[in-house]
């Protein structure tokens, strides 16, 4: 009988819950029940419980009113939780991208502990290698710089020397530098000119030596005594290197000459490549994202575009061996470009893909009608 009795009233109860539309009314249904439920047990009679039940429905002039008034009670307080929901949710997306908007475009301040020497607070958007370059100039010792065309290698060198308080000089090396864009010379009237390497090893600061794999063995071998023995002759008298005296050289290839991608590379002698210590600078493509995106603040869309397509490229023609190059200058120039108002095809073509045969573009799966990649 009670069995039969609690079905009866969980019946009933589903019948108002429908008929009210009641999904806030389940503690006023629930109240009506266990009462009812309550006089089952101690009468046992089924009838009388149903008919306490639809009498007191009936009967009970404010039941409906309050019904109504919790249901829309509990609607409010839904909808409440929904607009807080909503509130969270959105405050955690602007959370994020303003931390994303801040790591694409604040300075990050890098400090460096080198030794015993005071730390180097550096603020320019760098290359992850810089903090082991400063190491290894602090150290006195002379870097070799080894990595892809485009990495950023000269510009490390460069923020070195400004993170290291020492004056810079370039020089770019080929096959055919003369002994005397090193050494200096005398002119015809007797007049010696002095060089930016002179001025570095005599006065102190940072030489960089551009491109050593392309020197000419017989200009680089002269070098070996400066760089070790801290002397050098020039061309009007014997002198003594300054204890601030630095050389970063950068190179494409680790000595070895030419190769698939670098043709013009010489071979290095073992005894030059002694005289360094060597650093590999691979792409850092958190760095070109920082500076793709710092060169079209107007065209942030269509940069990221290209940026992705270079990247997808660059690691495609790796996957592939192809004696192709996309480098991180890709990139950056073709946000320059990008914001000077050329449109995405166009840079594709003058910037990204230009010289790419029609055999390289098929393996790369840039040929026409297929769309592999990611879109530019």
């Amino acid at each position: 009988m009670r069995e039969k009795t609690r079905a009866t009233v969980r019946e009933l109860a589903r019948e108002v819950v429908a008929a009210e539309l009641a999904e806030g009314a389940a503690g006023a249904m629930r109240q009506v029940a266990e009462e009812a439920a309550r006089d089952a047990v101690r009468g046992g009679n089924e009838r009388l419980v149903a008919q306490q039940v639809r009498r007191q429905l009936a009967d009970d002039g404010e039941f409906r009113p309050r019904l109504l008034a919790e249901a829309v009670e509990t609607a409010a307080r839904a909808s409440q939780r929904a607009v807080e929901a909503s509130k969270l949710d959105f405050m955690a997306f602007a959370r994020a991208r303003a931390e994303q908007v801040f790591a694409e475009t604040a300075r990050p301040v890098v400090e460096i502990h080198a030794g015993q020497r005071p730390p180097v607070s550096f603020t320019e958007v760098s290359h992850r290698v810089l903090p082991d370059l400063l190491v290894v100039l602090a150290a006195r010792c002379h870097a070799l710089l080894v990595g892809p065309a485009g990495t950023g290698k000269s510009t490390l060198a460069q923020q070195a020397a400004s993170a290291l308080g020492l004056e810079f000089h370039a020089l770019s090396l080929g096959p055919t530098t003369p002994m005397s864009k090193i050494f200096g010379y005398y002119d015809a009237h007797g007049t010696y000119h002095a060089t930016p390497f002179r001025r570095a090893f005599e006065h102190g600061g940072l030489m960089l030596l551009d491109e050593l794999d392309s020197g000419h063995p017989g200009l680089l071998s002269e070098l070996n005594q400066a760089l070790s023995l801290g002397v050098c002759a020039f061309a009007d008298d014997m002198v003594t290197a300054h204890p601030d005296f630095r050389v970063v050289a950068t190179a494409n290839t680790y000595g070895t000459g030419p190769d698939r991608q670098y043709t013009g590379r010489q071979a290095l002698d073992a005894a030059t490549l002694d005289r360094f210590t060597l650093l590999d600078v691979p792409v850092d493509e958190r760095l070109e994202e920082q500076l793709t995106l710092a060169h079209a603040p107007t065209e942030a869309v269509a940069a990221r575009a290209v940026l992705k397509k270079v990247q997808w490229l660059r690691s495609t023609a790796e996957r592939k061996r192809l004696p192709v190059m996309f480098s991180p200058r890709a990139s950056i120039e073709s946000a320059k470009l990008l914001e000077a108002g050329a449109s995405l095809e166009q840079v594709m073509e003058w910037r990204v893909l230009r010289g790419v045969s029609a055999a390289h573009r098929s393996a790369l799966g840039e040929d026409e009608g297929n769309n592999d990649g990611p879109p530019a």
